[in-house]
């Protein structure tokens, strides 16, 4: 609700405002505020710490391991180390102290089995945490299997890529697939010189750990075709020859070679030829036989295409690509989607190629991957992913795949290309690699299906249930989930007793009653082995658990149990037992009645999807599996958004929201200082003075004038909430305000292309004549327009297709539906002139529409001198907005420059998403629609 409260300005001043950390996860971290971003710098008037911090530092050197010698190293000044780890449902597992001895403490965890954990150390006033997992012991077979595999970029890593390939050993793989690049090599023609290139070292210390190098041959030289992809004869000559050196070099620990990466795509590919599958083959033919002549048993894989692109791979069979290659790669990714939705196409993929006479041609699926960055998925969901992924491939004709990729390549939370890793880079305070959880399910993936073949799938009555058999008789492995969005009920009928192994390693046996077992089923695997004769979803199981939607961190759960004991179900005990959250239950269930029993859970210490599983038993005997979610949350949330209470003149204020997330007590705060910063200045601030409640799951909203506000710009905005202990937790992100006019309302300032947005020019940038400008983005009741004015001294577009405008003079937008941060959806469009006609192009659509020709989209693009005029008008619709927003939005725009002058392409961005690769709502601006 909006409410009224006494609001105290204060003066401007001098303040330091450091930079926001990464959004709340779930797992790894237990957030104390939900939707901010922690403030690092106190507000004047801060009392010091009592005392110094004691120093801390996770220092083992690995962080996954095999189940009894998990023992992790700190190094401290203090005297002892306080521990817990917590797995994870957030609850706490394990727990201790630990003396600290020549400064070194050990935390001795080897009792926790197969799962993922985060560990949570204090000494003194610091706290460290640090995320580990922990594996079953290999068999010794797994590594034979060949279908598992990851991808590396090998002297990327602060020279730990040996240890990461120990750890790749570890988890279970075959296959390691990296860059070797020809510029690297052949720095003087017909000359390879190898033992600078850091494939020379790790090729060879990879087969060492059982692992198969898979090398991709790339990608261009500065000594053929000006540095361009290959097109020439001399250039392909040279680049097949180089191909052939390759394998023979690396043979005894490889025979493999991939044929350039995603030569399909602009991306890769600027050869003269073109992205063509009949360029490609050019690249086939030039390689194929060479590396042939060299190792007559090399296989040679060719493809590696950017998205599983039917109709360019049909051209190739046509035209005999099948006859210069020994296995086919293809490339895709689709997130946020789930696997089934984003491999869709394999299965034709794979009919189309058996079609071509390729009915028994390998095909390597070499690249597939889940980001985890701030509008990727949650390293949970990329968890579950990752095995559904390689399941659903093998079951789509897949013969290999390779998860993209083994470690994250950065640190930025908002860039994809960071975020792709199953690894997070080492830290000052943590020394590892660690782990995210879908290093634990990849090597339980492993574990439960190498060595045995797809052999089908089950009909359960549902194509939500997914039933997928590996291997045959006795030795048959049912990787087992459903697709939908709410957890069901699967029901086996089997014989004996029945195995069920969870995604992160927890094996339990269940007893039929009546021959059947009744399993608990979400979107995450679980692997069953037994004497299984059918599997068939189930409406209304007989044991089932309800938790409410939204939970918080700091309150226990209310959870209903159920027994179902009417006509038609299982035969199930009198008194039943249910096992939830490491607590036991008893339910005494009446036959012909249904029984609800309401308990507490354990609270969990992690925010996010906390999907709760239990048994149900009686006795020693386990019956059945149940399992349900909840979305955790921390019990309180601040919350900005900016105002524009008048587009002309420009007037702004701030809305700050405190919400309580509790279901059982009220909030109380003493008061609420908030603050509006411009780099290391106060533009404005003030105190809203208590008492402030909030009752039980509601919210409480002050909008405050916020002075000295230039509208496109980007502001910090941030708070102190003070509790009646005399706590102050500090919150705040980035914000901005911009007023959006209806079109042909020009009463506000522009956008300044060359003084509010960023410049980027790699030939250096020559002033206001290069690119400058202004831009107004404006609205009608059906769409967005963006009017442009741009000077550029020359107006040049090589490109011919629309989807490749951005290599020229063009503009980029993109749009997220909510304010930056609170929703992950991005939509990227662009408009140019193509081929001297005006074109609007979407990269990224909304979902349910697909990339290419904007839907509804048209653009005015006239050049008047040295001024380039731009009117596109977007429908809402495909921008994946229902209508017109009526709060604030987040907007970004580039404006792309190049002269054909011999420099490179340059650009002005105004919001940071676009051109820096990150593609992330979260690094918009703000705007908001006026009158």
């Amino acid at each position: 609700m909006e409410q009224n409260g006494t609001i105290r300005p204060g003066p401007l001043a001098p303040a330091r405002v450091m930079g926001r950390s990464g959004r709340p996860v779930a797992w790894g971290s237990a957030a104390a505020l939900l939707g901010c971003l922690l403030v690092a710098a106190p507000l004047p008037g801060t009392a010091p710490a009592a005392h110094a911090a004691g120093t801390l530092t996770v220092t083992s050197s690995d962080l996954l391991f095999i189940k009894g010698q998990a023992e992790i190293t700190l190094t401290s000044d203090e005297a002892s180390v306080a521990w817990k780890a917590i797995d994870d449902q957030g609850l706490t597992v394990a727990s201790g102290t630990a003396p600290v001895s020549g400064g070194t403490a050990t935390v001795d965890v080897t009792k926790l089995g197969s799962g993922y954990y985060t560990l949570t150390a204090t000494a003194g006033a610091t706290t460290r945490t640090a995320d580990f997992g922990v594996l079953t012991a290999l068999a010794g077979h797994e590594q034979k299997d060949p279908r598992f595999g990851t991808g590396i970029h090998y002297g990327w890593n602060d020279g730990d890529d040996q240890k990461l390939l120990r750890s790749v050993k570890l988890m279970g793989m075959h296959g390691i697939r990296s860059d070797i690049n020809w510029s690297a090599i052949e720095k003087t023609p017909g000359e390879y010189t190898w033992s600078n290139y850091s494939t020379d070292q790790h090729i060879p210390y990879g087969k060492t750990q059982g692992l198969t190098a898979l090398p991709i041959s790339g990608y261009r030289n500065p000594n053929y075709d000006s540095n361009r992809t290959p097109a020439s004869d001399a250039a392909l000559e040279a680049y097949g020859k180089y191909t052939a050196a390759v394998v023979e070099k690396y043979q005894q620990s490889t025979k493999e070679v991939e044929i350039y990466n995603e030569y399909n795509s602009a991306g890769f590919n600027n050869g003269t030829c073109g992205i063509t599958a009949d360029c490609y083959l050019k690249l086939l033919k030039a390689s194929f036989g060479k590396v042939h002549a060299k190792v007559p048993d090399a296989t040679v894989v060719g493809g590696a295409t950017a998205g599983l692109t039917t109709d360019w791979l049909k051209r190739l069979y046509a035209i005999g690509g099948l006859d210069h290659m020994d296995a086919l790669s293809v490339h895709q990714y689709g997130y946020p989607n789930p696997p089934e939705a984003a491999l869709e196409k394999l299965p034709q993929v794979r009919a189309d190629l058996d079609a071509a006479g390729g009915k028994d041609f390998p095909l390597w699926m070499t690249e597939n991957g889940y980001p985890t960055h701030s509008d990727g998925v949650t390293p949970a969901l990329q968890a579950a992913y990752v095995p559904r992924a390689q399941i659903f491939s093998f079951a789509s004709g897949v013969d290999r795949y390779y998860w993209y990729d083994l470690t994250n390549d950065g640190t930025d939370a908002n860039n994809k290309e960071h975020n792709f890793g199953a690894f997070k880079r080492p830290t000052t305070d943590v020394k590892a690699w660690q782990p995210k959880p879908s290093v634990v399910t990849e090597g339980v993936l492993i574990r439960q299906l190498a060595g045995r073949a797809y052999a089908g799938r089950d009909d359960a009555g549902s194509d939500a249930v997914r039933s997928y058999r590996f291997g045959t008789g006795a030795d048959t492995v049912r990787a087992l989930y459903t697709t939908a969005t709410t957890p069901g009920t699967v029901e086996l009928s089997a014989g004996g007793p029945v195995t069920v192994t969870d995604q992160l390693g927890r094996a339990k046996t269940y007893t039929p009653a009546g021959g059947k077992v009744q399993l608990g089923v979400d979107g995450k695997v679980l692997y069953v082995k037994g004497a299984v004769t059918g599997v068939k979803s189930v409406a209304a199981p007989a044991y089932s658990l309800e938790l409410p939607e939204r939970t918080n961190t700091e309150e226990p759960v209310k959870a209903v149990l159920e027994v179902d004991r009417t006509k038609g179900h299982l035969p199930v005990p009198w008194p039943v037992q249910f096992r939830v959250a490491g607590e036991t239950y008893r339910v005494t269930a009446r036959p012909g009645q249904v029984t609800r029993k309401t308990v507490e859970l354990p609270t969990s210490a992690l925010t996010g999807t906390r999907s709760v599983s239990g048994t149900v038993g009686f006795g020693p005997l386990t019956l059945g599996r149940i399992t349900t979610d909840t979305e955790v949350v921390p019990p309180t949330e601040v919350t900005f958004d900016p105002v524009v209470k008048k587009a002309a003149p420009f007037t702004a204020a701030l809305k700050v929201t405190v919400t309580n997330n509790r279901a059982r007590s009220a909030l109380g705060l003493t008061k609420l200082e908030w603050q509006v910063n411009s780099g290391t200045t106060y533009l404005d601030r003030g105190t809203i003075d208590g008492p402030i409640k909030v009752g039980t799951e509601s919210s409480t909203s002050y909008t405050v004038d916020a002075r000295n506000i230039k509208p496109w710009n980007r502001y910090w905005t941030a708070a102190y909430i003070s509790s009646p202990d005399g706590t102050r937790t500090p919150v705040g992100t980035w914000n901005g305000w911009g007023a959006v006019q209806p079109a042909g309302t020009n009463t506000t300032t522009p956008i300044d292309v060359a003084t509010q947005g960023s410049l980027y020019y790699t030939g250096g940038y020559n002033g206001a004549s290069d690119l400058s400008g202004t831009l107004r983005p404006q609205y009608t009741e059906t769409g967005l327009v963006l009017k442009g004015e741009i000077t550029d001294n020359v107006l040049a577009q090589p490109a011919t297709t629309a989807e490749n405008m951005w290599q020229g003079d063009s503009i980029q937008f993109a749009v997220t539906p909510r304010l930056p941060g609170r929703s992950r959806q991005y939509v990227e469009v662009g408009a140019s002139l193509v081929g001297g006609k005006p074109q609007v192009y979407t990269w990224r659509p909304p979902s349910g529409q697909s990339a290419g020709p904007t839907p509804g989209a048209t653009a005015q693009i006239t050049r008047d001198g040295t001024i380039t005029h731009y009117t596109v008008t977007v429908p809402w619709a495909s921008l994946g907005l229902a209508g017109k927003p009526t709060a604030s939005i987040g907007l970004g725009v580039v404006v792309n420059d190049i002269d054909n002058d011999g420099r490179a392409r340059g650009w002005s961005e105004w919001g940071a998403a676009i051109a820096n690769n990150s593609k992330s709502a979260a690094g918009l601006r703000a705007v908001q629609l006026t009158d």
